[in-house]
């Protein structure tokens, strides 16, 4: 009787954790949080699933976490900077290089293989990531996300409010609120363009993918053509899960 394998890949960030399904390269589903990702890992099992885990963190991972999360699992990897990668990196401190922004490039190089790429990841923190053509990871840039530049007026000022981020911003404040929210908002939104901009005066042929939770503070506000892809960083999760079950 042929083996029934669930590959899991679990995110975890610094402020959520995110957690997919697969078969083989299909994604079954995705959602958010630990008693939900325990509840669900139990149901596969009981279904008579093998589940294979890729565990990631840019945040935390408890030894709680690591411990009971592994333990339900099957087979069970955590992603490190040592680790065997299908896409080659051609970064100068690749041991600092966060896995989650591997894998957001290879999420997108699935959909546009071959073509120069920037990829945008708006999370906590909003990363720059870029590949050529050949499908070399060659660096990038990394900013202060939405969160933390709400916080950062707020926690660094002695008067500022801290607000939170609303789907309706752009010109001109007319009260305080307004006016930090849309100089957070906006400041992001013009920051990211002018990074499309350029990249696309570079390069003729390239792509601009945008995924993270910050997807929908930006769809329908930048230039036309710019890719809204949110599940990019689980798709590439699994194909690093995928690899390292065949290295």
């Amino acid at each position: 009787m042929k083996e029934r394998i669930m590959n899991l890949v679990v995110d975890v960030g610094n402020t959520r954790i995110k957690y997919a399904f697969f078969k083989g390269n299909r994604l079954v589903e995705m959602k958010c949080g630990v008693e939900e990702l325990v509840r669900d890992m139990m149901q596969y099992k009981e279904r008579g699933e093998h589940i294979r885990l890729l565990l990631s963190g840019s945040g935390s991972i408890s030894e709680s976490m690591r411990d009971g999360l592994t333990g339900l699992a099957d087979e069970s990897v955590e992603a490190s900077s040592g680790m065997p990668l299908p896409l080659p990196v051609g970064y100068a401190t690749p041991e600092t290089l966060g896995i989650d922004r591997v894998a957001v490039c290879l999420g997108a190089l699935q959909l546009f293989p071959g073509r120069p790429l920037l990829v945008v990841d708006s999370g906590t923190c909003v990363t720059f990531n870029y590949v050529n053509a050949e499908g070399v990871f060659i660096g990038g840039n990394i900013s202060p996300g939405i969160g933390m530049r709400f916080r950062g007026l707020h926690d660094f000022t002695a008067r500022l409010p801290l607000v939170e981020p609303d789907m309706t911003y752009g010109g001109v404040g007319r009260t305080t609120r307004e006016a930090i929210l849309n100089g957070v908002l906006d400041g992001m939104l013009f920051e990211i363009e002018g990074y499309v901009n350029r990249f696309r005066s570079a390069e003729k042929r390239g792509v601009v993918a945008v995924t993270g939770g910050g997807c929908a503070f930006l769809e329908g506000k930048l230039p036309e053509k710019v890719r809204f892809c949110p599940t990019l960083g689980v798709f590439g999760l699994n194909e690093i899960l995928e690899f390292a079950k065949k290295s």
